[in-house]
């Protein structure tokens, strides 16, 4: 099940493009990266864009949450260099184009169903892992759609992981490069379950996280932070 270690671009390239933008994500892909991670909210008019926070302030030059816009509204912002904030499926045509793994960040209560959705349309349920830390989220996406991959995101580090991921009926656990060890990851691994990692940021930090065995580690600056 477990193939090797392999780098993911946090909301693309969060260090060195801007964030979360289709810019950002084919810089980290055309790098040879084959996982990147993105975040998804709601617009007011129940569409998904791709933005990490729920106030649009800091990632583009508008103002307000993201729950209170339109999609034709976010659409029309500047989200960095020129670039606009992706609706969802704009990301998901990428896997068209490239081969690798799209890990969904799901910030949004309520959004399960049309998540879902879009990926079983799609046929891309292989490509994608859902992850959220509102594990009910990540439960309730596994309820709908059972051939989607899942994760919990936590920071801590906790007594049993799989007890988390088996409550949650998900496929692995995605922790905190501040909280993680190995006792956790051979635990997850005993029972086929995936670890990823975020975030490693600086080099030298790198292999103590390749020794451990994870299956995925989240970087900002994927032209720096590589296993090549």
């Amino acid at each position: 099940m477990f193939s090797g270690t392999k780098m993911l671009g946090h909301r693309g390239a969060k260090g060195e493009k801007p964030e979360n933008t289709i810019g950002g994500i084919t810089y980290a892909l055309n790098l040879g990266l084959k996982a990147i991670e993105i975040d998804i909210h709601l617009s007011s008019d129940n569409r998904l864009v791709v933005i990490h926070d729920d106030t649009l302030d800091r990632t583009t030059n508008g103002t307000g949450k993201v729950k209170e816009a339109t999609s034709t509204d976010i659409r029309a912002l500047d989200a960095g260099d020129g670039e606009k904030v992706p609706y969802l499926e704009e990301v998901l045509d990428l896997l068209n184009q490239y081969s690798f793994t799209l890990f969904i960040e799901v910030k949004a209560v309520g959004c399960e169903k049309l998540l879902t959705e879009m990926i079983n349309e799609r046929e891309i349920h292989h490509k994608i892992v859902v992850k959220s830390f509102n594990h009910r989220i990540v439960k309730k996406v596994k309820e709908i759609a059972p051939k989607i991959r899942t994760a919990c995101l936590i920071y801590g580090l906790p007594v049993n992981a799989v007890n988390i991921i088996e409550a949650s009926r998900a496929d692995g656990i995605s922790i905190s490069v501040s909280t993680v060890d190995q006792a956790l990851v051979e635990l997850c691994h005993h029972h086929n379950y995936s670890v990823t990692v975020w975030n490693v940021n600086k080099v030298e930090d790198l292999d103590t996280f390749v020794q451990m065995g994870v299956d995925y580690i989240g970087t900002d600056f994927p032209s720096i932070v590589t296993l090549e």
